[in-house]
């Protein structure tokens, strides 16, 4: 400063002229909050905007003392380390050593300050030799720029937990836990925003701490949980420590949670209550019964006070058909919910758990109710009486069975669907001929006869009988009521249908409707009156041998029924859309016979349909809402059923799977 009555520039080395010799210092600001840092470069540069010459000559740059105000020539602070030494030669002409910026490795000096949490570095730059001429330079004193690259170590992590247990405690026995999942949790900082996960590590007392696990899945404030199964890590009485470390993307890590030698520890104690038990005697929700005769005696949507107890138990878990768990407190191992809902009518799976104060469970419970339908009528495709539809199916053994529907498509349970007088189950000779293989054709979609508001069921036996089945109004059939159905003599015999799909009255006559496939024939039966089909209609001939119906219901929502069908071998979809019939509401059946007798032909709904992929396609009514005709859909790969919520122009993908069955050994469904 005050240099030749002030400058901007820095001076370094010999001018002849004068007899002039310069050294120059830089204080450059660094920060203490590097401390703890590594640096992989620093770097010092300054323009260099005057030489003597364009003659290069050498010039060492040093870490110094500091500077002040009272530093002159003979009170320099100490020169304390040589850093770097570069020889060059700028600013003297444009032309040929233009002004240019020099560099100097400062990394040395760098990681001493961030070693000592210094806030400022001071350099100092001068001539190697100081008697040359040649050495005269001048810096641009606002040039100075000090540039690196480091990265600092994550911070040791806090608040370590196990879930359930709660706070680290070190040394053994530690946290006593049930023998459950065990959910470690710590949170850890990084002061340049570089972190990468926290490594967690577990291991019994007596042997060696492993490499761990790095959890990556950072939340706010940093925290990572990692999940120890009790099924393959955690054994009984057993007591395991625990600790964790942060890491960054650099590879820098943290010191060990919690602090010192000792590290956190958890005691497992996995005895569980014993499996919980139902207060029979004062739950209006009757355990069902082997006979199928015993039923809750409230109707569906009411709701009745259940009481479950299991020594020891602090609190319990319940969830019909493993949905929608809920918990309730127990006061000396019983507890009571007053206002028990079942979600559906029909068959509903109760499973229940005890838990201990340490959170240990109990083997689970099961127990089986039959809550009665609403006194209301059958909901379409629906035999429970809760407006859901259902799905009937004759099983391996050649059994009827009711599976109950729920909201979204979803299903659940089953019982027997039928029985002969005296109430006895699974009557034989109806649903399936061992001697043939033969399992009869089923279809149900509403009310048939006599008009009680129940769904009644239509199947063409194995002996080639065309029946009427009434419904019960509870998802199950007395085979001793079944009515013959008569036929119209042009009707193909029973004993030729390969497909039946009720749908209800689409003709507009107010009496129900048959669509069925003979072989390649596809045909309409209309017009039943409780004894006898009117009108037997031949939709198509020759073309159906290889086609599927799906469904018969508006799908484009113009108020008109639609043919959903499908082609079994090239797997596409098609809705054919039917045109008005003479009655509001009905179709015009001669727009479904061929697809240029429709509104506009057969338009491609879906792909991938093959019998393969898809062994059944059940066309069911809206389940969520939108107003569309939904799919039921057994898988022909594994098994599995899936419901479907097409659009208007489009079957999508499945939404889910519903009850994880494997649904192929089922001889029928509907």
């Amino acid at each position: 400063t005050n240099f030749s009555s002030g400058t901007s520039d820095a001076r370094v080395g010999y001018e002849s002229d004068t007899g002039g010799l310069g050294r120059s210092f830089w204080r450059m600001g660094f920060s203490s909050s590097f401390e703890g840092a590594t640096f992989t470069r620093a770097t010092f540069k300054v323009l260099n905007n005057h030489s003597w010459s364009c003659t290069t000559r050498e010039f060492s740059f040093w870490l110094t003392g500091a500077i002040s105000s009272g530093t002159t020539w003979n009170a320099q602070p100490s020169w304390s380390t040589k850093l770097d030494a570069q020889s060059f030669a700028h600013g003297w002409s444009s032309s040929s050593c233009p002004d240019e910026y020099e560099a100097f490795d400062v990394k040395a000096a760098a990681q001493k300050g961030a070693d000592n949490g210094w806030s400022n570095i001071t350099f100092g730059m001068r001539a190697t030799s100081e008697s040359d001429t040649q050495t005269w330079r001048k810096f641009r004193a606002t040039s100075a720029v000090l540039e690196g690259d480091y990265n600092r170590t994550p911070t040791e992590p806090t608040n370590g937990t196990t879930s359930p247990g709660g706070d680290c405690v070190v040394g053994s026995p530690g946290r006593t836990v049930g023998r459950t999942n065990i959910t470690l949790k710590a949170k850890a900082t990084d002061a340049d925003n570089n972190l990468k996960g926290l490594r967690f590590r577990i291991w019994e007392a007596g042997t060696t701490a492993p490499a761990g696990t790095l959890a990556t899945n950072l939340s706010s404030g940093y925290a990572s949980t990692v999940v120890v199964p009790s099924t393959t890590m955690l054994v009984d009485k057993k007591t395991y420590y625990w600790d964790v470390r942060a890491e960054d993307t650099v590879g820098a890590v943290s010191t060990y949670f919690p602090a010192g030698t000792t590290p956190c520890a958890i005691t497992i104690d996995g005895s569980g209550p014993p499996t919980p038990v139902v207060d029979e005697d004062t739950t209006p929700f009757k355990r069902a019964t082997s006979d199928g005769a015993t039923w809750a005696t409230v109707k569906f949507g009411g709701t009745g006070a259940m009481t479950f107890s299991s020594p020891g138990a602090a609190k319990f878990s319940y969830a019909f058909d493993g949905l929608d768990i809920k918990y309730v407190t127990a006061v000396n191992g019983s507890a009571t919910v007053p206002d028990l809902r079942p979600p559906h009518a029909g068959p509903n799976w109760l499973q229940l758990y005890a838990y201990d104060s340490l959170g240990n469970p109990s083997v689970r419970g099961d127990y089986l109710t039959y809550v009665q339908p609403k006194d209301n009528a059958d909901g379409p495709h629906d035999v429970g009486g809760d407006s859901q539809p259902d799905i009937l199916a004759i099983n391996s053994s050649g059994n009827l069975f009711y599976y109950s529907g729920g909201p979204g498509g979803d299903l659940y349970g089953s019982l027997a669907a039928s029985y002969s007088a005296g109430g006895k189950l699974h009557p034989t000779g109806h649903w399936y001929d061992p001697a043939t293989g033969k399992a009869a054709l089923i279809a149900h979609y509403g009310d048939v006869y006599p008009g009680d508001g129940t769904t009644d069921l239509f199947a063409r036996t194995p002996d080639g009988g065309f029946w009427l089945y009434p419904g019960d109004g509870y998802g199950s059939f007395n085979v001793d009521d079944r009515i013959k159905v008569r036929l119209p003599a042009n009707a193909p015999a029973p004993s030729t249908w390969t497909q039946l799909k009720a749908v209800g009255d689409v003709t507009g006559d107010k009496l129900p409707d048959l669509f069925l496939k003979a072989g390649p024939a596809f045909w309409v039966l209309s017009g039943y009156t409780g004894a006898t089909f009117q009108t037997a209609t031949l939709m198509n001939v020759d073309a159906w041998e290889r086609r599927d119906i799906v469904n018969v219901a508006d799908i484009n929502l113009d108020g008109t029924p639609d043919l959903l069908w499908r082609n079994l071998d090239n797997g596409n979809m098609y809705v054919r859309h039917g045109k008005p019939g003479s009655v509001a509401g009905s179709v015009d059946l001669n727009s479904l016979m061929l697809a240029n007798n429709s509104l506009n032909g057969d338009v491609q709904y879906g792909t991938s349909w093959t019998e393969a992929n898809v062994s059944t396609a059940i066309g069911i009514p809206d389940v969520n809402a939108d107003g569309i005709p939904d799919i039921w859909a057994r898988s022909g790969v594994d098994g599995q059923m899936r419901v479907y919520y097409p659009s208007t122009t489009n079957t999508n993908a499945p939404a889910k799977n519903v009850l994880s069955v494997d649904w192929r050994s089922m001889k029928a469904l509907s």
